[in-house]
């Protein structure tokens, strides 16, 4: 689904058009750019959401922003490349499947 900036403000209530300018302008979400504006897909609205959670409910400082999404960031795509290793070790044969658990459980233990 799609999304206007009045369309995200409604659905993100304590969300202000102003902090929605100025996080886009920070580069903290980077929506696509339709021929009417910014367009927000199902993904923005959530890092949205967080962002929220992190400046208005805890505080954070705008400074620490950056730092805090990049990790996040990083998380998120180690967890993508995580489950991509996980479904190629799945359609590996048993025997293969077994050693590979056999040598992570070996590591683990070292």
């Amino acid at each position: 689904m799609s999304y206007d900036e009045q369309a995200v403000v409604m659905r993100i209530r304590r969300l202000t058009v102003r902090d929605l300018r100025d996080w886009v302008e920070a580069g903290w979400v980077l929506p696509a750019q339709g021929s009417a504006g910014p367009v927000y897909d199902d993904l923005d609205v959530a890092r949205l959401e967080l962002i929220c959670e992190l400046r208005k409910d805890l505080s954070m400082p705008v400074d620490a922003m950056p730092v805090v999404l990049s990790l996040l960031d990083r998380l998120h795509a180690t967890r993508r490349q995580l489950r991509t290793l996980s479904l190629a070790v799945d359609r590996q044969p048993d025997t293969l499947r077994q050693a590979v658990l056999t040598a992570c459980r070996s590591m683990l233990e070292d």
